[in-house]
C-alpha cells in the first residue's frame, strides 16, 4: 500500500518534468499516509512510507521484497538542495532510523563516508549532514508522529528538513581527510560535526518541543 501511494505521488509530481525536490514527494506521501492511518497508526504508516521512498532512492526494486508489486513510478530524479546524493543520504538514513533506531543509522552513514574516502567519491560532511538530518527525521516520524503530522499539514519544504551545507568540507580522499582532520572523532572533526548538529537543531522541525 505504501508503494502504491509512492507511485501515485511520484507520477503526479513528476508530470512534465525529470527532476523534483525530495520534499515535493516526501511531504504528500507522508501526509496522505498519516491521514489514512489516523492518529493511532501514523507511526507505522510513516515507517512504511520512509522504507519505500528509501528503496526508490537507493535504486532497489521493492518488488524483490514484495513480489505482488507490479506498478513502478515514472522516472523522476529526486534531489535535496538540488543534489541527488543528499536526497539519497537523507531518505535512507530516515528509513534506517525509523526501522532500527538512531545509533545504527548514524553508524551506517559514517561508515559510508569513511569508505568513500578510501577510493570512492570522497568523505563529505555535506553527505554526513544529510545523514544526520534524515536520522532525526526518521526518529521524529516514529517517536513524535503527531508533531510531524502538524508540520506536514502546514507544508514541508526542503529548507524545513535539511540545513544549509555551505562551508562544510567535501569531498576528501583519505590522505586529504587525514591532513585536515586527523581521524574520525578528533577535535577538528568533532568541531564540524557539532556545527552540523547545531544547524539541524536550528530547524523548527527538530528544535526541542516547547
Amino acid at each position: 500500500a505504501a508503494h502504491e501511494r509512492l507511485v501515485d505521488v511520484m507520477n503526479r509530481v513528476g508530470e512534465g518534468r525529470r527532476r523534483a525536490e525530495l520534499a515535493d514527494v516526501l511531504g504528500p506521501l507522508l501526509l496522505e499516509a498519516g491521514e489514512q492511518a489516523g492518529p493511532g497508526g501514523r507511526a507505522a504508516a510513516y515507517r512504511n512510507a520512509l522504507l519505500v521512498i528509501a528503496a526508490q532512492l537507493s535504486g532497489k526494486n521493492i518488488a524483490l521484497l514484495v513480489p505482488t508489486i507490479q506498478r513502478q513510478p515514472r522516472p523522476l530524479i529526486l534531489t535535496l538542495q538540488g543534489r541527488h546524493d543528499l536526497a539519497q543520504h537523507f531518505a535512507i538514513s530516515a528509513a534506517l532510523a525509523a526501522w532500527a533506531g538512531e545509533p545504527l543509522a548514524n553508524t551506517i552513514g559514517l561508515d559510508k563516508e569513511v569508505d568513500d574516502a578510501r577510493g570512492g567519491s570522497g568523505f563529505s560532511f555535506a553527505d554526513l549532514a544529510a545523514d544526520r538530518a534524515g536520522t532525526r527525521f526518521g526518529e521524529l516520524a516514529v517517536r513524535q508522529p503527531a508533531r510531524l503530522a502538524a508540520a506536514l499539514a502546514g507544508g514541508l519544504g526542503s529548507e524545513a528538513i535539511m540545513p544549509a551545507t555551505d562551508g562544510l568540507p567535501e569531498p576528501m580522499q583519505a590522505d586529504v581527510f587525514r591532513r585536515r582532520f586527523g581521524h574520525v572523532g578528533s577535535p577538528a572533526y568533532q568541531q564540524v560535526v557539532d556545527d552540523i548538529e547545531q544547524r539541524i537543531a536550528a530547524l523548527a522541525l527538530f528544535s526541542p518541543a516547547p
